[in-house]
């Protein structure tokens, strides 16, 4: 059969009911990955290059036909596929079609369809999934708030979703007891998914932090450190008020803005501009999207994050892995409270008494971090050991998981 999707069904199997496993193989199919190189990009990647890809093959759908997703080149170097459906705001029709017609084409392929989200304004997927007989439907939460005005039209496909995930959903997962929470309810049981990193990526070395420094005109320096996209949900502007507080105790700071928009651009542009407004524009390093944050964090001397809401980020995990003192917005589970490294302020403390903390307690000998990480449970090469990796544990399939 010749269509779009003929990459991916040369091999299925019409025998009834039975799951495709071709030599042994389990095939997933991850739903989530952006053009962004995000918190829940770097957490699907980290899972597809541990895995043993003679036994699990992750394939990637991106609900965005017009970008390229981050990591493409890895994933089709190791036999990934990754396909793409019109945007359902562009052409709501052709976009559901579309996702019906892949879905009916691998029924017999796929043994999971995993859909990784930030809100529950779309679950059609797994209603397909569930319809064509896929095994296993996984909604994974990753945040605990909504950056998008809640219009009535969002309320409902909230309360619509809400009840079709209760019959389409085979299994709950979340980053994080409060993400799980707020997108599934007190009443649905859901398991914690850690996000896990590569720890011994952000370990610690003088040397390099030294050299790095030099490269970048950073000796010498105050580094304060940011990873995250321009939005509503990091707050940015907060963030500027802080560090310009920062700058009124120690004028040798320097604040380093690593990440990139995603749709609006205004969010960047309003802090560009407060950054010149308050007179620290020259302290301040818009660094845009970048694929060496672990570099990036052996420059700095801190790490703040005040986001509005999280669901437990990878970047702060990363940050505690790389032995910075960490400051997080009270918004934020305390589960990223993994090291003695992390504090937590409350975002209704004024901008001076946060630079006041994040001053004090960011003079500190940095070390090694990185077993306390792993043995908090957040090293993927230590979970996919451990066998808490989860495709293990709740398919049931004849699969093996090893670093």
């Amino acid at each position: 059969m010749k269509n779009k999707f003929s990459r991916m069904c040369i091999n299925i199997e019409n025998s009834k009911g039975i799951s495709f496993m071709h030599n042994g193989m389990t095939y997933v199919l991850q739903i989530g990955m952006t053009s962004n190189i995000g918190g829940m990009e770097t957490y699907l990647i980290e899972q597809y290059k541990n895995i043993n890809k003679k036994q699990i093959n992750y394939d990637f759908l991106t609900l965005f036909d017009d970008e390229k997703i981050a990591f493409c080149e890895y994933i089709h170097s190791n036999g990934g596929a990754i396909f793409s459906v019109v945007p359902r705001r562009k052409n709501p029709l052709k976009h559901y079609r579309t996702v019906v017609e892949l879905l009916f084409v691998n029924r017999k392929k796929y043994d999971a369809v995993v859909l990784n989200t930030c809100h529950m304004y779309y679950i059609f997927p797994l209603l397909c999934a569930k319809i064509f007989g896929i095994k296993k439907r996984i909604l994974h939460s990753h945040n605990s708030g909504d950056e998008l005005e809640i219009t009535f039209l969002r309320k409902l496909l909230i309360v619509v979703n809400k009840l079709i995930m209760r019959f389409t959903v085979s299994d709950f997962w979340a980053c994080s007891k409060i993400a799980g929470k707020w997108m599934f309810g007190n009443d649905v049981n859901f398991k914690i998914v850690h996000n896990s990193i590569n720890c011994q990526k952000f370990k610690f070395n003088l040397q390099s932090r030294h050299d790095l420094r030099k490269t970048m005109n950073l000796s010498n320096k105050f580094v304060v450190g940011h990873i995250g996209r321009f939005s509503f949900q990091k707050n940015h502007v907060f963030l500027l008020d802080i560090f310009s507080e920062i700058c009124k105790k120690n004028n040798s700071a320097i604040l380093l803005l690593v990440g990139d928009i995603v749709e609006d651009r205004s969010y960047l542009e309003a802090a560009q501009k407060k950054a010149h407004d308050i007179g620290i524009i020259e302290h301040v390093k818009f660094l845009g999207l970048r694929n060496d944050i672990s570099d990036l964090m052996q420059t700095m001397d801190c790490f703040v994050l005040p986001s509005k809401f999280e669901g437990l980020p990878l970047v702060g995990i990363e940050a505690q892995a790389a032995g910075l003192p960490c400051f997080f917005a009270d918004t934020i589970t305390e589960e990223l409270g993994i090291t003695d490294l992390a504090h937590f302020v409350s975002l209704d403390t004024a901008p001076e008494k946060w630079a006041e903390q994040i001053l004090q307690n960011s003079n500190i000998d940095r070390k090694d971090m990185s077993k306390e990480i792993s043995a908090a449970g957040y090293d993927i090469k230590t979970e996919i050991k451990n066998r808490r990796f989860l495709y293990k544990l709740i398919l049931n399939l004849r699969m093996s998981i090893i670093c």
